[in-house]
């Protein structure tokens, strides 16, 4: 993945010229950066909040320092496919904690979509900020507005039981039937009214401070951008980057962001300025988060346990 990224960074360096790049990354106030940063800190944080939250709603609370350890240390996986690294965090509750795999799958899948959710949000309510055309992004965007009418329908307990009644005629799915139906019934409790509300204003929030931070991050660089503008222009780069299943929206969630900008008549080095840095601060700061709570939590984490079934 290192490899990969080095080499789209490169490519766009070479595409739009390093030395122009450069000179708009060298003229960013370093006194902003702190405040790039604790807006993305901001993020992480409301996100453990609500990681805690859905640990407690399953009774499946562990230790707080432990989950503060499991939780950031999974930072790490932001940069595998989809984010389905992430799933480790289920399989450190089962073994170490005996949390069944079906509350601990349900609690992962959540935050996802919870996530999804939020960006969706903010994008559609940016997009009354957009003074460009949408042309190119209208079928995305009602593409993604049909998964909340999905997710509507999942909480219909006579479908549900529908859809698993045909998943369990498979041997393999047969043999975790119970399972199954555990974990879709933690899953429907997360995804209920009673969560719902708390989830998506908190969700949003969290997902909002990254969108300032990209409006930050024009600002730095003299890029004359309304914050409506901004929030628009990150939160579709983050959906494209999603729906991509790239390993950490790398490539779609830069070009989104990069091409958006243009649309606004900003150059292509000042654009990939933007976008670099805003990576930087939102990708690359989780990874490495993800990497120090890892190393310090390896052997706490990783210790021998028994497992426990689904």
């Amino acid at each position: 993945m290192i490899g990969i990224s080095v080499a789209l960074y490169a490519a766009l360096a070479l595409y739009f010229g390093w030395d122009e790049i450069r000179l708009e990354l060298g003229g960013f106030p370093g006194w902003q950066l702190a405040g790039l940063a604790g807006l993305t800190l901001v993020n992480y944080a409301l996100r453990f909040w609500r990681w805690e939250v859905y640990l407690g709603a399953l009774d499946a609370k562990i230790p707080f320092r432990e989950s503060l350890g499991l939780y950031f240390a999974s930072y790490v996986m932001v940069i595998t496919r989809g984010k389905i690294g992430e799933v480790f965090k289920a399989g450190i509750l089962n073994e170490k904690y005996s949390v069944p795999l079906s509350r601990g799958l349900p609690v992962v899948l959540a935050e996802r979509i919870y996530d999804f959710l939020a960006v969706l949000i903010l994008a559609a309510a940016g997009i009354f900020f957009w003074p460009g055309p949408v042309a190119g992004m209208t079928t995305g965007l009602v593409a993604a507005a049909l998964i909340p009418v999905v997710l509507a329908l999942f909480q219909n307990r006579r479908l549900r039981t529908r859809l698993l009644g045909r998943a369990a005629r498979s041997d393999l799915l047969a043999r975790h039937k119970v399972g199954l139906d555990d974990a879709m019934d933690s899953l429907s409790l997360l995804l209920g009214i009673r969560q719902a509300g708390f989830s998506l204003f908190l969700s949003t929030l969290a997902w909002f401070c990254e969108c300032l931070g990209l409006w930050l991050v024009c600002l730095g660089l003299g890029v004359p951008i309304h914050a409506g503008e901004a929030v628009f222009i990150y939160a579709a780069g983050t959906l494209v980057g999603s729906l991509s299943f790239l390993p950490g929206g790398l490539g779609g969630t830069e070009a989104t962001i990069i091409w958006l900008l243009g649309m606004l008549a900003i150059t292509g080095a000042t654009a990939a300025a933007v976008a670099l840095l805003i990576r930087l601060f939102t990708l690359w700061l989780a990874v490495a988060i993800g990497l120090v709570f890892f190393l310090i939590f390896r052997k706490t984490l990783f210790a021998e346990t028994e497992k426990s079934g689904l």
